[in-house]
Order: structure tokens, then C-alpha cells, then sequence
């Protein structure tokens, strides 16, 4: 954001710094009158005034030298005499002259009042063209360098050179004046200019060009026209900003949108000035429009994509998925808006033309600032909002200013236009006003034609007249070195100036038409026109004089606006409650609960739920019915698809397996008569016999598995038995195969993707051996096999689960048994080291490991803390245990009993460190050993049905507890190995919806149990009672103890609540998720399908 707050102001500083500037070389924008030079090519148009002009030149960029003032004033006294009535005049003398003038001459020498004396006399020449650039002659026009001279030269606004001077010749079309002075330029060279060189070289001026110059002030009608545009467009950004409700400050989202529509505006000034396209023919009040729409446009498809995404997803999310899905649209209707623009300005007048360049410019600009700037500012504005709302209910404060409406019963069709539903007005809308906007600015350009206008005429696309190019030079370029044509003299010429010059000829017109004749050049005697032209010296002069004007000035705003912006986003995100209490309350922010109901198809309680590692999930219910949901990443929703009755029915019940893929597309069912049958929603199609189950012994894996091949990678279906036999089958060839991986019995199965080794298998036999195995072209072959530190006997007879983790350069497995996790190399499957968990309960499938790291002490592992889940076999209790290195978590802990040891790790031995040293001995401090660990446990004296996720977090659900009733949570926490229970305090959440007078008993509630909560709090929230929204009616079983239930990912999971699914969901996930999310593989043994069966049933 800050580059773009500094790129905003580099490009808008110009358009205000030089606006007024008469270096720019570019007519001032007008304000509030239409101008046109239009040429003309009917040649029955009458013609008002005449006007020549000669340009003398002396030495190359030396036309102020006094010897060529002095040659042109002869030259001048030569063709209109010594007339003294163009010398320097005050009002009273412009009021008096008649009101029409049949003839006069504009020259530069009327600096000096016509008199070569006075030029004698002058010591600085370039002092009094710059004090009097602005005086007034007695025929009422001002001597600005940009009309008398040519090819100049400043320094900031100063003249300090020109190329040329300008003569310019006007007279009425009735009057002699024209012929008498055509006649004096033809002997102009025998009368004065013996040395001279003239172009053309008769004197003759053989071309010329009709112009309508037209000053037109805005209307009354133009001026409420304007007014009503601009009115409509600001209710519309007022009403739609005022049913946004999950913003915190919609004043500042308005700021932020003037502000960025401001920059762009001004930097598309800037943009137009460098590429010298004319501006100065529309009133600068048109100018926003088209911005505004274009604008307006973009920022509410933004806003609308980032509240299509539900308030539990993390706010960088919402924002860069909106990102991506407007992305498409708004680069699809840029290049809309760019090539309608673009053949809009081949068929429109010229200023209209150009008009159509500031747009195009515009819209660019407005792109690149809402995807930097705008959205920046919408990132820290949902911040703040969800920062008060934490703040509020840590508090028990309820936000002021945002309470919610009741939405209304129906949504009408300007309620979906206000909110950019509407396919029309998101996409054609802005793109239809804008068309509309310029083909009536050209209508402007061609009204006074013709008294009858019809539909062509009012489209100004009318055929039978030969198109004007905007950048067509009427006049050829002089053939000699020449600063500036004639052509893009006629162009530099200012508003002012043609006001003038309509005043001088037509008082009280608004329009002239004029005849311009090729300039005659006249090259002076003895010039020396040789130097390098300004086409080549203007970038680096350009340069040289933005440094030495500009650099210092631009350079302090760019730093102090960047620097203001970065103070204010600092104070927004500021937290007035204090630093104790902002924590807390984003901790709470990070972890808020929610609860989604599923409503599913079965019409019985469901004893299978089976998860995806994407988030999907398959139900089976006891009325024989199986539905898929599908997992929507956009919405944080589940899309139901039901098993068709055919598919069904071919399955022999009850089902003992089932599987879903990652992509929620693939079912495989296990029935009872060993038939695997696999169904993809997707299509619709289903296989009644892909294999055959190997034998009577539950599954270990029995999952799908992306596997490379020769020609890619394919999904297939892998059973492995706890006897060791392997069947699998490709379910895009159909090819099945199978295998004896083992003739002990296996008590631990999983297969993981590794970055070092592709995809392996691990198995875990009942003797404490682990083998690994790697797939290589079709088939499983082993690779490597190790005795496991463990006494077999022991802890073989619980399950057994495996985890692989990725965040160490040196992967490592996991094998976690009922009494210990062995750490082992993923690829040598070497002995890394060994943790006890001296835990009397049943222990979960899942060990948590946060920020491992190589310890330099020893070698071995070493992490921040270590988290695992168990359950008391008698109580019921749900624990969690917590590992960390101090109290206050600081340091990581070394695995190893010592730091001082050195342990091989994976059959490599590393160096002991020299501890002398002062160095290494810090580096070891760093970590603490085991036996120094200070060990935490929450303990829920009743927690219901329970999972764990990877943040570290017990989410379940249980009766409601009676306020009567005690804490049912426990804490515990113990420096070394020793252990002490506290009560910590429940916290309820506030919101409830009790409004079916429920028994107090008959109330469920969900709750989250995690070591990141503040002071160890429970956190729980009343369930909500639904029914079906079609008819009305109660669905929902009566339960008397829900289950099963998964882990969907990170942050929630799903558990069968009679005939529907309940997903409980922490809204946001913390920076260890994200970590643990990347380099911790999700699943472990698949013999964790068996504690999916319905508990207590």
C-alpha cells in the first residue's frame, strides 16, 4: 500500500504543480465552457475572419537577439506601416476602440511598442517579455510567448529562449486588408529581405484551413444535467455503503474511494500531459464522471466478493479469494471498457476523442490503486471491526452503531441492483453509462448543425463527410531545422487566447470560423540554423529541470504522505483497552466457536462418518443410506449428495468400510460380502466389484491414493488388511493387483507423499518392527526395515498410528503407540529418540509437535511444545496434556535426557560441541532438555463426543451443564514432572437460541478445550435448535449421545447428531495452524476408522 500511496503522488504532483504552468506547453483545462478548433471541411461554410502568419527566424534558438528584433520589425513596418494602434493600451483605452475591427496584427515586438529605439535601449530583453507576458494590447488580446513566439525555451515559467517569432495578420473576410497584405508578402523579399530566405519561396500562400473556433459556456440544462448525474451516482454509493453492515467505518471506505478516484484522476492528467493530447475541449466538470463510474464500479464488486465469503474464514482470505475471483471479471471488463473506448475515439469529434485517451488512461490507473490502495484499506477496516467485536465481548459490551437489522421478507429487484446482484449491473453497467455519457458529449460537438436532428445526427455518427483525425498537421513542416511545426503551434494556443481573438472579431459570438493560411517562413540572412533539435534534448533538459526544481519538493511530499499513511494505519489498528486486553480479546477473535448444521437425507440415526483429507465427508445411516458431502471452500458450506437407491441396493449391508476421495467425488463401500463397490457423484456411474477384500480382518488403510504412472498420476483404491495383505486397483484402467506385504500381523498402517522419496507406505508389525516401502512403476516394494525401541509386547496391543513431518530438512516419522511416540528417519527409518507419555488414559491417535528444530547441542529434535489428547478409562475424562520448554513457552526443548549428550540421529553421529566456547555454549542454552519441561493438563471432567484438531484444540459436544452445577473443567500445571489441579472458570457465550422452551436437561452445547485460551477457559455455545426450512417441521432425531465424529481440518470438525451433521468450527486459525497445517501430514493409521463407530450405541 505504501508503494502505492508514493506512486499516487509522484504521478498526481505534476497535474497540480503545472497546471497553471505556461512550460507545460498545454492549454489549461476549461472550467466551465466547451472548446473546440474544429476544422471544417464544407466548403460552404462562411467564413468570419482571415488570419497569416510569418515566422522569422534567426541563428537556431537565438530569435531574441536584438539584430533579429530589429530585421522583423522592419519587416513588420513593412507589410502593415507604422500604424500605431496595437502598441500597449490600459482598459480605458481597450473599452474605447470600435466594437468591430476590420484588421490588425498581433506581434511580439509589440513588447517593445513597435520602436526600434526602444529596443536599442532595452538591457534585458528576456526581463521585459516575462514581466509584461500578460499585458494587455489596445485590441484587447494579451502578449503570452505561447501566441507571438515559437519553439521556446523556459526555465520553470520563465522565457529564456525562442526559435522563432510570430507575426500574426487578421482581417475580416469582407475586407481588402486580406488581398493588399497577400499582395505585400509576394514582394516582401525585393522590399526586404534581399538576404532572406522565404518558404514557399513566391511568397505566395497556397494552402489554408477553415476552423470553427466555438466557446460555448455550460448551460443551465447542462449544469443540472451534470448536477443530477452526479447526484444519482452519490445516493447510489450512499445507499449501498449504508446496508453494508460488516464494515467498521463506512465514512472512511468513502475517503478512501474519493481519495483513490482523486489520483487517479490527476495522475491520468499527468499522463495525458507527457503524451500532449489536448484536454482543454471538455469543462474539467465532465472529467470525474466517467472515472467515478468506472470507480464505483470496481470498489462495490470488491466489497460485494469479500462479503460473498462467510465472517468464520481468516480476513486475508476473504480478501485474496475475492481477489481471485473478481480478477477475471474486472481484467475482462477492462479490456471491455478499453475497446469500446477505443472505437468510440475513431468515431467521434476530436476533443471528444481525446476525452475517450483521459478515460482509457483513467481506468488503468483506477485498476492499479484499487488493488493496492483500496484494498489495503478494506483488509484494515475488516481488522478494526473484528478487533471492537472481540474488545466488545471481552467486555460484555455489545457494538455500538452496528447492531443488525432484521432482513427483510423479500428482496426486490433494486435491492439485488444496489448490491451489484444483477449480472447487468455488475458487468455492463459502468461501460453502458460511460458510452452514453460520451456519445452525448459529441451530440454537444454537433447539436447546432441542423435544427431537425435524427438518431445518426444525435450519435454523431452520421456518413457522407470525410473523417478529421485529431493528430492531422494541416500545415507542412518547414524544411530547414525547426523547433515546432506550425501545426503543433496552432495547438498549443490557449483558452484565453480564442477567447480573445472570438471577442476582438464577433463580440458576443460564441463561435468563429476562421481561415488560417500557411504560415510564411522567413529564415534571416546569415543564420546559422545547424544545433541539435528540440526532439532530441527534450527529455534530458526535461529532466534536468525537474531535478533542479522538483526533485527536493516531490521528494519530501512522497516521504511525508507515506510516512502519514503508515502513523494512520498504526492508529486505526490501535487498541485503546491496552496492550493485556487487545491480546486477549484477538485471542479470542482468532478462536471464536460456531456450529453449522448439515441437514442430511437420512431418515434414521447415522453410525458411519467417514472424512476426506479436503473436508468432504461421507454418512451412512441405519436406514441404509448414503450421502456425500461435498466440502465448498468459497462459502464454508457442504453441498449434499445423495447415493441413488440403485447404487444402494447393490451393497451387501451392513457396510464395515467406507472412503471418500480428496476431491469428494469417489465413495468405495466395504459390504458384508467382501465386495468393494465405488461410486462417483460426479458422474453418476458406480462399480459393483472393483476388488475383492483380501480376508476377514479389519482394514488398516482402506482409502484413496493419487499414485504416479508412466503416463501421470492416477487415483486409486488401497486395502490393507491387519493381516499384511495389500489389494488395490487403478480406477481409471480398472487394473487390480495384490499383494502379501507381511506375514506378521500388522498393527499400524499409513502412506504418505514425501518431498525426498515420493510416495511410501509404513507399516508397523506386531513384533515392533517398521517397514517402508516405496512404489515404484505398478507395484509396492520394500525399502527399508527396522527393529523399533519399544517392548513389542506392551505397546503393540493398542493401536498403533504414524505421522509423517515435513518442516525439518530431515523428515522424521512419528510412531505413536499407547505408551510412547518414537521419533524415526523418515528414509533410513533409524532411531531418532523416544517420549514416554506416562499417561494413565487412552491415548488419541494424534501427537502435536510445535516448531521443531535441529537441536545444536546434540543433534537431536528439539520443539516448542508437544500436545497430545487421551481419555480416562474409568472417568470418562477428556485430557490434554501439554510439553512445554518453560512456563511462559520461550525456547524450544531437547528430546535427548541432556544437551551435553551426543546422540546419533537417524545412524549419523554428530559432533559434540566444544561448550568452552561462549558461543556454542548460548546455542545450547537455547534448548532445554526434557527432563526441565514443564508439563500442563486440562482436564474436562465431561466432555460428551470429542476430537481433536491440528490447532492444538479439543472441539465436542455435550449436554448442556446447569448453571448450578460446578466447573467441569480442570487445569494443571507443573514445573518438571510433578503435578497440581486448579479449576479454571467456564466462559458461556452469550449468544443463544433457546426460543423452543426446551427442558433445561435436554439442551446441547458445544465447546472448545485449548492451551492457547486465556487462563485455560472452556469456551461453549448453546447448540441451535433447527428444523427443516421447507415445511417447517422438527427432522431432527431425538439423540441421546451423538457420534461419531472427525477432524474436517485444521480448525473444525463433524459429528453425527442423530440423522444430521453438526461441523463445529474455531472461526480463525492461528500462525502454528498455518505450520502445522504445511508441514505436519493430516493423517495417521487408518486404523482410526474404527473409533468412528458410534459410541454407546
Amino acid at each position: 500500500m505504501l508503494v502505492a500511496v508514493a506512486i499516487a503522488m509522484a504521478f498526481s504532483y505534476p497535474s497540480v504543480a503545472f497546471h497553471e504552468n505556461a512550460s507545460t506547453g498545454l492549454s489549461a483545462i476549461a472550467h466551465q465552457v466547451w472548446t473546440t478548433a474544429k476544422p471544417l471541411e464544407d466548403g460552404h461554410s462562411a467564413v468570419d475572419v482571415e488570419m497569416r502568419q510569418i515566422w522569422i527566424h534567426g541563428s537556431f534558438m537565438n530569435a531574441l537577439d536584438k539584430s533579429v528584433l530589429k530585421q522583423a520589425l522592419r519587416i513588420q513596418q513593412s507589410l502593415v506601416g507604422d500604424e500605431p494602434s496595437s502598441s500597449f493600451a490600459d482598459a480605458s483605452h481597450v473599452e474605447a476602440r470600435p466594437d468591430v475591427l476590420d484588421r490588425g496584427y498581433h506581434s511580439p515586438l509589440m513588447y517593445w511598442n513597435d520602436s526600434e529605439s526602444i529596443i536599442d535601449a532595452d538591457a534585458n530583453v528576456l526581463k521585459t517579455i516575462n514581466e509584461q507576458k500578460y499585458a494587455l494590447t489596445s485590441l484587447g488580446v494579451s502578449l503570452r510567448p505561447a501566441t507571438v513566439l515559437a519553439g521556446k525555451k523556459f526555465d520553470k515559467d520563465v522565457v529564456i529562449a525562442a526559435d522563432a517569432l510570430v507575426i500574426t495578420l487578421m482581417n475580416h473576410f469582407e475586407d481588402d486588408a486580406g488581398k493588399e497584405w497577400h499582395g505585400k508578402l509576394q514582394n516582401l523579399k525585393q522590399a526586404v529581405c534581399q538576404d532572406c530566405l522565404i518558404f514557399p519561396g513566391n511568397g505566395q500562400m497556397e494552402h489554408d484551413r477553415v476552423y470553427e473556433l466555438s466557446l460555448k459556456p455550460l448551460s443551465l440544462r447542462e449544469h443540472s444535467a451534470l448536477a443530477l448525474a452526479y447526484g444519482c451516482m452519490a445516493l447510489y454509493v450512499l445507499i449501498s455503503l449504508r446496508r453494508m453492515r460488516a464494515f467498521h467505518s463506512r465514512f472512511g471506505l468513502v475517503v478512501t474511494a474519493i481519495t483513490q478516484m482523486t489520483c487517479s484522476i490527476l495522475a491520468s492528467f499527468t499522463i495525458c500531459g507527457i503524451l500532449k493530447i489536448n484536454l482543454s475541449t471538455i469543462p474539467h466538470n465532465a472529467y470525474p464522471f466517467v472515472v467515478l463510474v468506472f470507480g464505483v464500479e470496481n470498489m462495490f464488486r470488491l466489497i460485494n466478493a469479500v462479503l460473498a465469503y462467510p465472517p468464520t474464514m481468516a480476513t486475508d482470505n476473504r480478501v485474496a479469494n475475492a481477489l481471485g475471483d473478481i480478477g477475471p471479471i474486472s481484467v475482462a471488463a477492462a479490456v471491455q471498457n478499453m475497446i469500446i473506448l477505443s472505437i468510440l475515439s475513431t468515431l467521434v469529434t476530436p476533443g471528444v476523442a481525446a476525452f475517450c485517451a483521459f478515460a482509457a488512461i483513467a481506468t488503468l490507473f483506477d485498476a492499479f490503486f484499487l488493488l493496492t490502495f483500496f484494498v489495503a484499506v478494506l483488509n484494515v477496516d475488516i481488522h478494526r471491526l473484528e478487533l471492537q467485536d472481540a474488545l466488545a465481548a471481552r467486555h460484555n459490551q455489545p457494538r455500538t452503531g452496528h447492531r443488525r437489522r432484521p432482513s427483510p421478507s423479500k428482496n426486490t429487484w433494486f435491492d439485488a441492483l444496489v448490491h451489484g446482484k444483477l449480472p447487468f449491473s455488475t458487468r455492463m453497467a459502468g461501460t453502458v453509462v460511460t458510452t452514453t455519457f460520451i456519445l452525448s458529449l459529441n451530440y454537444h460537438f454537433s447539436e447546432h448543425r441542423d435544427h431537425s436532428t435524427n438518431l445518426r445526427q444525435f450519435l454523431g455518427l452520421e456518413r457522407g463527410r470525410s473523417p478529421v483525425a485529431a493528430g492531422t498537421d494541416p500545415f507542412p513542416a518547414p524544411p530547414m531545422n525547426a523547433t515546432l511545426s506550425p501545426g503543433e503551434w496552432m495547438r498549443m494556443q490557449e483558452l484565453e487566447t480564442a477567447k480573445e481573438v472570438i471577442k476582438l472579431a464577433k463580440p458576443g459570438a460564441n463561435s468563429l470560423v476562421v481561415r488560417v493560411f500557411t504560415p510564411l517562413i522567413i529564415v534571416l540572412g546569415g543564420s546559422d540554423r545547424s544545433g541539435a533539435s528540440e526532439a532530441d534534448e527534450a527529455l534530458s533538459y526535461a529532466l534536468q529541470r525537474f531535478a533542479k526544481y522538483h526533485l527536493y519538493p516531490v521528494a519530501v511530499a512522497v516521504v511525508f504522505i507515506v510516512a502519514f499513511v503508515f502513523i494512520l494505519m498504526n492508529f486505526l489498528l490501535y487498541n485503546q483497552a491496552g496492550d493485556e486486553d487487545h491480546d486477549i480479546a484477538m485471542e479470542q477473535m482468532e478462536d471464536q466457536l460456531t456450529v453449522q448444521h448439515v441437514a442430511l437425507p437420512h431418515k434414521l440415526d447415522i453410525v458411519k462418518l467417514i472424512n476426506s483429507r479436503g473436508g468432504h465427508f461421507v454418512t451412512v445411516g441405519l436406514d441404509r443410506t448414503i450421502a456425500i458431502s461435498v466440502k465448498d471452500n468459497t462459502q464454508q458450506t457442504h453441498r449434499i449428495i445423495s447415493v441413488p437407491s440403485n447404487v444402494t441396493g447393490n451393497i451387501a449391508w451392513p457396510v464395515r468400510h467406507v472412503a471418500i476421495d480428496d476431491n469428494g467425488e469417489w465413495v468405495a463401500c466395504h459390504g458384508a460380502d467382501d465386495r468393494v463397490l465405488v461410486y462417483n457423484s460426479a458422474t453418476g456411474s458406480f462399480l459393483s466389484r472393483v476388488i475383492q477384500y483380501p480376508d476377514d480382518h479389519p482394514a488398516l488403510i482402506f482409502d484413496f491414493v493419487p499414485l504416479p504412472v508412466t503416463a501421470g498420476t492416477k487415483l486409486h483404491l488401497i486395502v490393507l488388511s491387519s493381516a499384511g495383505r495389500l489389494a488395490q486397483s487403478c480406477l481409471e484402467d480398472g487394473t487390480s493387483s495384490g499383494a502379501d506385504l507381511s506375514t506378521i500381523s500388522l498393527v499400524g498402517a499409513s502412506t504418505f507423499e514425501s518431498a525426498a522419496s515420493g510416495r511410501k507406505l509404513y507399516t508397523i508389525t506386531e513384533d515392533g518392527r517398521a517397514v517402508s516401502f516405496s512404489w515404484i512403476g505398478s507395484n509396492w516394494v520394500q525399502s527399508t526395515a527396522q527393529k523399533l525401541e519399544m517392548d513389542a509386547a506392551q505397546e503393540s496391543r493398542g493401536p498403533v498410528s504414524l505421522q509423517l513431518n515435513t518442516e525439518l530438512e530431515t523428515e522424521f516419522l512419528i510412531v505413536k503407540t499407547s505408551k510412547s511416540a518414537l521419533f524415526l528417519n523418515s528414509t533410513t527409518l533409524g532411531h531418532i529418540t523416544r517420549f514416554d507419555f506416562n499417561d494413565s488414559g487412552a491415548i488419541n491417535d494424534r501427537l502435536f509437535v510445535e516448531d521443531p528444530r535441529t537441536c545444536h547441542g546434540c543433534g537431536n529434535i528439539a520443539m516448542r511444545r508437544i500436545t497430545w489428547s487421551s481419555e480416562s478409562v474409568k472417568a470418562g475424562w477428556c485430557n490434554l496434556c501439554i510439553f512445554t520448554s518453560s512456563e511462559h513457552n520461550e525456547g524450544h526443548m531437547c528430546l535427548s535426557n541432556s544437551t551435553s549428550v551426543c546422540r546419533p540421529v537417524g545412524g549419523v553421529l554428530r559432533d559434540k560441541l566444544d561448550l568452552s566456547q561462549p558461543g556454542n555454549h548460548a546455542i545450547t542454552m537455547q534448548c532445554r532438555p526434557l527432563g526441565s519441561a514443564v508439563k500442563a493438563r486440562l482436564i474436562c471432567t465431561t466432555p460428551g463426543t470429542w476430537a481433536m484438531v491440528d490447532s492444538q484444540t479439543v472441539l465436542g459436544i455435550r449436554r448442556r451443564q446447569h448453571d448450578n452445577e460446578q466447573p467441569t473443567s480442570s487445569s494443571t500445571a507443573t514445573a518438571g514432572r510433578g503435578l497440581s489441579i486448579h479449576q479454571p472458570r467456564q466462559r458461556r457465550n452469550a449468544r443463544s437460541t433457546s426460543h423452543d422452551q426446551k427442558a433445561q436437561d435436554e439442551r446441547w452445547e458445544v465447546y472448545k478445550l485449548s492451551p492457547n485460551g486465556t487462563d485455560d477457559e472452556i469456551e461453549t455455545l448453546e447448540l441451535p435448535h433447527t428444523s427443516d426450512g421447507a415445511s417447517g417441521d422438527d427432522t431432527e432425531l431425538y439423540v441421546t449421545n451423538p457420534g461419531p465424529i472427525v477432524a474436517l481440518d485444521t480448525q473444525a470438525v463433524a459429528v453425527a447428531f442423530g440423522n444430521t451433521v453438526k461441523v463445529i468450527r474455531v472461526a480463525r486459525r492461528s500462525a502454528w495452524t498455518r505450520r502445522s497445517a504445511e508441514g505436519l501430514e493430516p493423517w495417521a493409521s487408518d486404523a482410526r476408522a474404527s473409533g468412528t463407530e458410534r459410541r454407546g450405541r
